[in-house]
């Protein structure tokens, strides 16, 4: 015989689940135990143990031995302990919008675990490649979660459990198994402003005293620079004299010094920014009376697309695909209309490579006019 079969022992002072496993070295079965005293409650001890013992049983089964297997110590620790780990590991390396997503990405983890009655004794061991299967299918079919973002839970918890497998919790990722959604498959939920567009939104925030918050819309227009690098430039990164933006590595998303051109078109609205306070304070500080001008703590992306979505699309009565990211769409067309060459697009863009640029020059119909003027230090 290979082995036994799993079995609840309940004793006065000890519960445990035991089974017994051949062992290669001895050539002989050996008994192994799982103690379950750590569960108090008696009904949830014996729901855990019913769930041990099926697992076991089944891997048992396909000629598995605990004799034999390397890592995965901690098989028995409880997922949602190991999930909060996980959490506080990261706490120390992540930046705050991060950590937010991280413990958004959690939650939901364990809110569908508790749905199917997985709660917060279920260990490590318990975590099937079919569990995660059921999982994302579950996130697949809600409404509110779009095929993008359904890619960012399946990497998010490929990591997790990639995290897991160095840290001895388990052998295996139960969504490796899971492939994504092909990148032609994704439809952006966004479109480019129209030149009407354009005017309505200089108009209402105008009008409505937003000065500060139009300069955020030029900087992601004219400049280019993606919201959340927006809610990190400090006073200092700006420079009225050489019309120019400052992106260190520590605050672009692919991790490179930049530096990007204000056109002429476009100063009279930085030279309204109190650009005399504390040289680092907050280009675009946060308050509750949501002016935006410069503070000690910044106005982070998720209050940028708030704003837009409560107070622009609301009162402009904009559809959904028209958002603050748009805005960058909207520049890099008009650059590539107007006549500026790719490569320079490219660099005031701060993509990656021309091919992402080209992408935009694709739907460009007009014939090239002119190059970017007035760029003496910019790349």
């Amino acid at each position: 015989m290979q082995y036994r079969e799993a079995a609840l022992y309940e004793g006065t002072k000890e519960w445990f689940v035991y089974y017994y496993a051949h062992d290669p070295a001895s050539k002989e079965l050996k008994r192994k135990k799982i103690k379950l005293n750590h569960i108090k409650n008696i009904r949830d001890r014996r729901a855990a143990a019913n769930r041990i013992i099926k697992t076991i049983n089944k891997k048992l089964s396909t000629g598995w031995s605990p004799f034999v297997t390397v890592g995965a110590e901690k098989c028995y620790a409880f997922v949602f302990e190991a999930l909060d780990k996980w959490l506080r590991y990261r706490e120390k390396e992540a930046e705050t919008h991060s950590l937010r997503s991280y413990r958004s990405f959690i939650r939901k983890l364990k809110d569908q675990l508790i749905k199917h009655d997985f709660g917060p004794t279920m260990q490590m061991i318990e975590f099937t490649p079919g569990i995660g299967s059921m999982i994302m299918e579950d996130l697949r079919e809600e409404p509110k979660i779009s095929l993008r973002t359904w890619n960012n839970y399946l990497s998010i918890y490929g990591t997790i459990f990639n995290w897991m497998i160095e840290h001895n919790y388990t052998n295996n990722n139960p969504f490796i198994h899971i492939k994504k959604v092909p990148r032609k498959k994704l439809k952006k939920m966004r479109r480019p402003l129209t030149a009407e567009e354009c005017l309505d939104l200089q108009r209402f925030l105008l009008d409505n005293g937003y000065t500060n918050y139009l300069a955020m819309c030029y900087l992601c227009y004219y400049c280019c620079i993606r919201p959340n690098e927006i809610s990190l430039l400090r006073v200092k990164d700006i420079s009225l004299s050489e019309q120019c933006v400052y992106i260190s590595s520590e605050i672009a998303k692919n991790d490179n010094d930049s530096v990007r051109i204000i056109p002429d078109v476009a100063m009279w609205v930085f030279e309204k920014l109190n650009l005399s306070t504390n040289k680092d304070y907050y280009l675009f500080g946060f308050d509750s009376k949501k002016t935006f001008a410069p503070g000690p703590s910044r106005a982070e992306g998720r209050e940028i697309a708030r704003f837009w979505n409560d107070v622009i699309r609301k009162n402009l009565k904009w559809p959904l695909e028209l958002q603050f990211y748009s805005l960058k769409d909207t520049g890099i067309t008009q650059l590539l209309e107007d006549g500026v060459a790719p490569n320079y697009v490219q660099g005031q863009a701060d993509h990656s490579s021309l091919a992402i640029t080209s992408i935009y020059a694709s739907k460009v119909n007009r014939e090239a006019k002119a190059q970017l003027k007035k760029l003496p230090k910019a790349f």
